[in-house]
């Protein structure tokens, strides 16, 4: 079979090799010695496409199977895929009977859609042997469009596929991408046929039926597959994640206990079979699997992760947090200290909780942003915006270009008091993330709470709302710069079109107070009755008691809940900067 590969750049010794097999071969058939010299040279200087122009050229004038073979290795290694079907071209021609050069030339043609040429190829091919495999040719070959896919269609009509399985499936997957399923599913039939156990095909047929018969008929089909081939272990892992997709969880579970006696070594299936028993609510079963985890390095990890989550089930909070303290790797550490910080808090114990961030900073330098960032939540969340705002000036003096950091400050500064620095960091934040939609937004809030540069404020949030389109809070921000434009009728459409989104207490005041001041009474009344009725004990609508039984003065009876006024509580307008910046989650 054709192996379509990239240049080999492995030992000095095997260059050397190279060289001199190539000269040799090229002695004998005559050809340019010193080109194919100075472009190895030139290969060596780092001067690829010197060294391609120079095989190329060689290529185009030689039958020499080594100078082919090692120009096209080279083109295609650049990824210059028109011009390695011009050395591919050339080789048929030279010699039409070389297997490997035929083989190119149908995957080139393939990929550049010159199916025609495909077509003719690959018919000489299969004319040399029709059980031919052709599925390195195939790879990443299908059609993104229709009017290729029709083109592909009809080149494969005008081939005599002797039956072979490859085109066969081939064919039948451009036939589902047009949603010719019965025709498709007459395909692969026949490519079953001649290879009844090829997995692609078992599950391509599989993937038709999906599309065609009832989920039990084709779960007892996927079975009965999985019986006549029991050392298939990706065609049942299939059939597991089938019964997964399909909500049987308890059945994957029976199939999986199986699975992990027959390949006990499999960290795949095994830790497959932790995650559904821990779904399952089998905890016992789970923390058999994910012990047999820890003997193997590839999953240790993941298994200490999960075996903290059983145990948290289990309600083992200690030896929970034994658990999630081991778990070192990249991907998942961030998450057990999220969930050792919940562990912790939720038996009151704040002060384990800072104190281990803090020492995890220590042994884990590399991600001190981070940890920086959840102590800095931590202490915010339980009332201590003090020593938040302290620890993020020391993160910051340390990393002072760290975006997310950066943000965190922002969230602890209160617009009416600490407007300049607001200004300065949400500016420093645009700087480093000009396409941020949450920064933009933050920004166009801050001056609409500040109730000045409104012009800018509305190109910021407009901005982002181009760039995250349907958030609730940059619609929210929107409808507020529109009202503090004075631009009642759109602040109410933008406001009406964020409560449909995030039908929120916040949003909801914001939109009762357009509705009042462009004197849509009614549809306020009705909103204020909807929010008391979905937020009974909200404070801000006890302020409201009264209101729509008198419509009198009702402007200046808002204004208690129009950012529940700017001077009372220093630490209400930032909790409404932090509202209006919640298309991000937390850290």
């Amino acid at each position: 079979m054709l192996h379509l590969r990239p240049v080999l750049r492995s030992s000095s010794s095997y260059r050397i090799s190279l060289i001199c097999l190539i000269l040799f071969t090229s002695l004998q058939a005559q050809a340019g010695v010193e080109q194919l010299l100075t472009a190895e040279f030139a290969l060596q200087r780092q001067h690829p496409k010197q060294a391609i122009q120079l095989y190329q050229q060689a290529a185009l004038t030689t039958r020499d199977i080594g100078v082919l073979d090692r120009a096209l290795a080279l083109t295609l290694d650049q990824g210059n895929i028109h011009d390695a079907l011009r050395i591919a071209q050339h080789w048929v021609d030279v010699d039409p009977d070389h297997v490997p050069a035929l083989f190119y030339l149908a995957h080139l043609a393939l990929r550049v859609h010159d199916y025609p040429l495909a077509a003719q190829t690959l018919d000489r091919i299969l004319a040399h042997d029709s059980s031919a495999a052709l599925d390195r040719i195939l790879i990443g070959i299908y059609p993104e469009n229709t009017a290729d896919r029709q083109a592909l269609l009809h080149a494969l009509t005008t081939i005599n596929t002797r039956g072979n399985p490859s085109l066969l499936v081939l064919h039948a997957g451009l036939l589902v991408q047009g949603g010719q399923l019965n025709d498709a599913l007459v395909k692969v039939d026949a490519a079953l046929a001649r290879k009844p156990d090829i997995t692609a095909f078992i599950t391509l047929k599989a993937s038709i039926l999906m599309q065609l018969q009832t989920p039990k008929q084709v779960r007892e089909w996927l079975h009965s597959q999985s019986q006549r081939l029991p050392n298939n272990k990706s065609l049942q892992l299939f059939e597991v994640r089938y019964l997964l997709n399909q909500h049987e969880q308890a059945l994957a579970l029976v199939r999986l206990d199986q699975m992990a006696r027959n390949w006990p070594e499999d960290g795949e299936i095994t830790l497959l079979a932790a995650l559904v028993s821990i779904d399952q609510q089998r905890p016992l079963d789970a923390e058999k699997y994910l012990l047999q985890l820890l003997t193997q390095d590839a999953y240790i990890d993941q298994a200490y992760y999960y075996l903290g989550v059983n145990a948290e089930r289990l309600n083992r909070p200690d030896v929970a947090e034994v658990y999630l303290q081991k778990v070192q790797s990249e991907d998942l550490y961030r998450k057990a200290q999220r969930k050792l910080v919940l562990l912790r808090m939720m038996r009151g114990r704040l002060d384990d909780a800072l104190a281990n961030l803090t020492q995890q900073r220590v042994d884990h330098p590399e991600q001190s942003d981070f940890l920086y960032l959840l102590q800095a939540q931590l202490l915010r969340e339980n009332g201590q915006r003090g020593k938040a705002r302290m620890l993020l000036d020391e993160a910051l003096s340390i990393s002072p270009d760290q975006p997310e950091l950066i943000y965190a400050r922002v969230l602890l500064l209160q617009p009416n008091n600490d407007g300049p620095l607001l200004e300065s960091e949400l500016e420093h934040l645009l700087s480093l993330q000009p396409d941020n939609a949450t920064y933009l937004n933050a920004y166009a809030y801050a001056l609409a709470e500040q109730n000045r540069r409104l012009d800018d404020a509305w190109t910021l949030v407009e901005r982002a709302n181009s760039l995250s389109p349907n958030q609730p809070a940059i619609l929210d921000t929107m409808g507020y710069v529109a009202l503090r434009q004075k631009k009642l009728p759109q602040a109410v459409n933008i406001l009406q079109r964020a409560y449909q989104l995030d039908p929120s207490v916040n949003i909801g005041l914001r939109l009762a107070d357009a509705l009042n001041q462009n004197q849509q009474i009614d549809d306020y009344r009705l909103l204020i009755l909807e929010l008391r009725q979905k937020h009974v004990d909200d404070p801000r609508l006890a302020k409201l008691k009264d209101l729509t039984d008198d419509t009198q003065n009702n402007s200046s009876r808002l204004q208690i809940t129009r950012s529940d006024s700017n001077a009372t509580s220093p630490s209400a307008a930032q909790a409404r900067l932090s509202a209006a910046t919640r298309t991000t989650p937390p850290p």
